[in-house]
């Protein structure tokens, strides 16, 4: 199964909970109807929280990199794959009123599963760099607001414990926006990371990718991360 098969399935496996769970609908609080996808008639769903670049932005920007592409798990096709757990993360880029954004240009770099970025300013960390990996990655939404990236689970690295992948997003109409994202599977690294920790309880539901595990061993582990943009 391909990523853009995984992604589809994952968006729509969302959006068949969605209506499952709408008779629930007034009962639930207001981020959580922008969790779940469901939100009622003139509501603004909660808008995705902010989170700074961080050092690590590359050095050359993502679209004048050689390669850029949505699967960063491989560099070079016909080459080795890069170690780590291998994870889809696929999601919907869209305003507040729920519409999908086309043409949304996404962005994502993110250190290798040791733990250390392709950037100069990590050049003190011991690390082994992986150099099959691809440290970032750039997609371009369509009509249904949709992008997907296959890539691995970040290693935690001096001053972070939490894994993260870090987002920027530009969208016409919208400013700018950047954020990280964090996962499920590692709440006691999440816990004690200081990034984490000043999230309040909404916003880290908003930012925390819940993980998906096939049964199948040779399949990627899965996760969606929507984004809701402001003016």
């Amino acid at each position: 199964m391909n990523s853009t098969t995984i992604s589809n399935t994952l968006l729509g496996r969302r959006s068949f909970l969605g209506v499952l769970a709408g008779g629930m609908t007034l009962s639930l609080p207001g981020w959580a109807l922008g969790r779940s996808g469901l939100w009622l008639p003139g509501d603004d769903l909660p808008l995705t929280p902010r989170q700074s670049d961080g050092p690590f932005y590359p050095e050359t920007a993502i679209d004048k990199q050689l390669i850029n592409d949505t699967d960063l798990h491989q560099r070079l096709a016909g080459h080795e794959f890069a170690k780590g757990q291998v994870i889809v993360v696929a999601g919907v880029i869209k305003d507040q009123r729920g519409k999908p954004l086309a043409g949304s240009i996404v962005e994502i770099w993110q250190a290798c599963a040791t733990g250390r970025y392709q950037h100069s300013q990590d050049e003190k960390n011991t690390s082994l760099l992986d150099n099959n990996f691809q440290f970032w990655g750039r997609a371009i939404t369509e009509a249904d607001g949709k992008y997907s990236f296959k890539t691995v689970i970040p290693g935690t690295y001096p001053g972070r414990t939490a894994r993260h992948i870090h987002y920027r997003v530009d969208s016409n109409g919208h400013p700018r926006f950047s954020t990280q994202c964090f996962f499920s599977d590692f709440g006691d690294d999440n816990a004690r990371d200081d990034i984490y920790r000043e999230l309040n309880p909404q916003e880290r539901n908003q930012l925390t990718v819940q993980v998906d595990k096939p049964t199948a061993a040779d399949e990627p582990w899965t996760g969606v991360f929507d984004i809701v943009l402001g003016k």
